[in-house]
């Protein structure tokens, strides 16, 4: 085990090693330690001896800066790289850079970013040395490093039946298969399908063998569902010992991602479903109809992202009136509840939804998601009465058959980054955020 002091000037050493030009802006701590794979409090404690060895000047509030301290003209340039850095990951993370093909020319770019062409290109020639993009003639792409031949494949992880028959139930699931399918085609990347049998804790392929993915050699990566999997944890177990990196479809409340992640270059969580945001921005659709008070209908309101969408709408400054049933988790909940009684799911959650409904106000619904809704408007026309506006999630088939608005998960963004994370060089990984959020869309019907 290396001393103390070996360990600090291996650390150094390092950094020295990365050839910095005089005034540039070294890597904030925690990217620094991530990189190095080392504490923020050693990365701290190197900094702060290289300030006094005269490698390194710190500004405050701008941080730290290779050779002489930025002043005048280069600190504006500096706040003007940082805010080009906060956007460009923004769009990243929306899907309006796309890590799979070219950017976006230079000219759009400068009017998207509202910045000259001069600083653009400062900051798009930083990242070209950072190995984040390359540049070919006059485009720029996200850099792919590794090559990829014929044998290559990545897995992709979904849960299924003892055979390893996957268990596809909803349109979401339909179009993450599809998208992630076309895609790899796209790249020339071959994708495996093994199913995750839960109940027996085994990982299977479509020939009904178990399968142990640290013994694939010619595995790119993996990316893995966890779509109505009760302990996430338990599956990923699977792949401790895999050194490849692996993308997460990640179906769970965010909350408990702190106690799970790990290995920040091996690892990358998408989350499209579950946040306050996506209740936000619906909300924020709303008031600019300028609609200020709706009942939130949910008979899944024993569940984190119901509970979480109810909480975005009310940030978004709307006045909601909660129509909720806390017993119920989820509308497969509904589906097994409405075998045990003998009837189908369909009138089974329309009883549960007349349940609510006496104490709604005589204002616009937004419903939990799409099958809410369309029943819903079945009821209000059995009843005879004037349809009122509504609005779900998950912009379904039922969204445009009965025409009502309906917010649109992201998942096109979601896949791409997730098989980027895949293919992509490591030093992307700590480029980006580890847990991604990528924002979806209310798309109006009518």
């Amino acid at each position: 085990m290396p001393s103390k002091k070996s360990l600090s000037d291996e650390i150094k050493a390092s950094i020295l090693s990365q050839h910095f030009t005089d005034g540039e802006k070294l890597p904030s701590v925690r990217k620094m330690a991530a990189n190095l794979g080392v504490s923020t409090g050693s990365i701290v404690k190197i900094y702060n001896e290289l300030e006094k060895e005269g490698f390194v000047k710190s500004y405050s509030g701008k941080g730290c800066f290779w050779g002489t301290k930025p002043i005048g003209e280069q600190v504006s340039q500096i706040v003007e790289s940082d805010s080009l850095e906060q956007k460009f990951e923004q769009d990243l993370e929306s899907g309006y850079l796309n890590s799979l093909s070219a950017l976006p020319s230079l000219k759009e770019l400068s009017i998207h970013y509202e910045t000259s062409l001069y600083h653009l290109r400062r900051f798009m020639s930083n990242k070209v040395k950072q190995g984040i993009l390359k540049k070919n003639g006059i485009k720029y792409f996200f850099n792919e490093e590794k090559e990829i031949e014929r044998n290559n494949f990545i897995y992709f992880v979904h849960r299924s039946d003892r055979l390893g028959h996957f268990f596809i139930d909803s349109e979401r699931e339909v179009e993450v298969f599809r998208t992630l399918t076309q895609l790899a085609c796209e790249k020339g990347i071959s994708v495996k399908f093994v199913g995750y049998c839960e109940k027996e804790n085994r990982l299977i392929g479509s020939d009904s063998k178990d399968v142990f993915p640290e013994k694939s050699p010619w595995c790119l990566g993996a990316f893995i569902s966890t779509w109505l999997v009760s302990s996430p944890s338990v599956l990923f177990s699977h792949f401790a010992k895999c050194t490849f990196p692996i993308s997460v479809w990640w179906e769970n409340s965010v909350d408990i991602l702190a106690k799970i992640t790990s290995n920040r270059e091996k690892w990358a969580y998408y989350n499209v479903a579950f946040g306050k945001n996506i209740g936000k921005i619906v909300g924020d659709y709303l008031r600019k109809k300028n609609i200020r008070a709706v009942n939130y209908l949910s008979p899944f309101h024993n569940s984190d992202w119901s509970k979480k969408r109810l909480d975005g709408l009310r940030q978004a400054g709307l006045e909601v009136k909660a129509l909720v049933n806390t017993r119920i988790f989820s509308p497969f909940e509904v589906s097994q509840k409405a075998v045990k009684q003998k009837t189908s799911p369909q009138e089974y959650l329309k009883s549960l939804i007349r349940e609510l409904l006496p104490e709604a106000r005589p204002q616009p619904f937004v419903c939990a998601n799409d099958w809410v809704a369309a029943v819903l408007i079945e009821i209000f026309e059995e009843e005879g009465r004037g349809r009122p506006y509504v609005i779900g999630f998950d912009n379904t088939t039922e969204s445009y058959r009965y025409s009502f608005d309906s917010f649109a998960f992201n998942v096109e963004t979601m896949v791409k980054e997730a098989l980027y994370h895949i293919i992509s060089p490591s030093k992307y990984a700590f480029f980006k955020k580890q847990v991604q959020n990528p924002p979806g869309k209310v798309v109006v019907k009518g």
